[in-house]
């Protein structure tokens, strides 16, 4: 069968250079592209559909939470608020190590 596909110049022109480095014509790269893409589980590698980003996004809650213990720290003088401060960076690290075992785990 043979169908239409429009691009831009822009799209064109790096979608040759691709298929000349892989020595096919642009349709046949387009063409085998588009099977691969097709028959991959994410073919427009969505990053929502990543299994690892609710993994990553609690890392980055993780990382939030020791920017506001380190910010606490360093804008506080000796005192209570201070101590709470540091006896939360324990806690957050160890959550990190969690997380990043799980993300690595998920890779």
């Amino acid at each position: 069968m043979q169908t239409t596909v429009r691009f831009t110049p822009a799209a064109i022109a790096a979608i040759g250079e691709r298929a000349a480095a892989e020595r096919l014509t642009i349709a046949g790269f387009v063409g085998t592209a588009a099977l691969a893409a097709a028959q991959s589980g994410d073919p427009l590698h969505r990053p929502d559909r990543d299994p690892r980003r609710p993994l990553v996004e609690a890392l980055d809650r993780v990382a939030g939470e020791l920017n506001a213990a380190v910010t606490t720290l360093r804008d506080s003088a000796d005192g209570p608020g201070r101590e709470a401060a540091l006896a939360v960076l324990p806690l957050v690290a160890e959550r990190t190590y969690f997380v990043l075992d799980s993300v690595l785990q998920a890779t």
